[in-house]
């Protein structure tokens, strides 16, 4: 499948609607935060908004990581990672960013610089290293995550993967 230029992120449709696009399709941006890329998916459950991380639990079908959704199985270590760029209704359409800055939810206090990884709180990550969390390899916070759960805009994306257990 080609790279394909000019999409709106943003856009989402709903199982009823169907795909706009094929279902895991690469998609490149550029805009004043430099080179971006996405991934089209079918959401395997309601993804909450934008921001929130999410694993494939198929080539191209996601839920929200969790401590439970990124056990050894189906989708634990190596698999991919990519973060919803609008809120997606279960068995809806849209786009993960997988490459570049964008916003990543994370938990209060977390800090930048350093590893994150999966928690209890599904689509969220933190820097807590709870023993049973997964490391999310390939995402990292250009600053640190104010003193209560939010949505970190200035997160970096590098093709994130589900790591090893804390």
């Amino acid at each position: 499948m080609a790279l394909v230029i000019g999409i709106k992120p943003t856009s989402t449709r709903t199982a009823g609607e169907g795909p706009e696009w094929s279902v895991g399709q690469v998609a490149g941006n550029e805009d004043s935060d430099g080179y971006k890329e996405y991934i089209y998916v079918k959401a395997a459950e309601t993804i909450t908004d934008a921001g929130y991380v999410c694993c494939f639990t198929k080539p191209d079908s996601v839920v929200m990581v969790s401590t439970a959704n990124t056990a050894p199985g189906a989708r634990g270590h190596g698999s991919r990672v990519g973060v919803a760029m609008a809120a997606i209704t279960n068995g809806g359409y849209g786009w993960l960013q997988v490459y570049g800055k964008g916003p990543v939810r994370t938990l209060a206090s977390a800090a930048a610089g350093t590893r994150l990884n999966s928690t209890t709180t599904a689509g969220t990550l933190d820097d807590d290293g709870t023993a049973g969390t997964r490391a999310i390899n390939g995402v990292v916070l250009g600053t640190a995550t104010g003193g209560s759960p939010a949505t970190n805009t200035d997160a970096y994306l590098a093709y994130p993967t589900v790591g090893a257990t804390i």
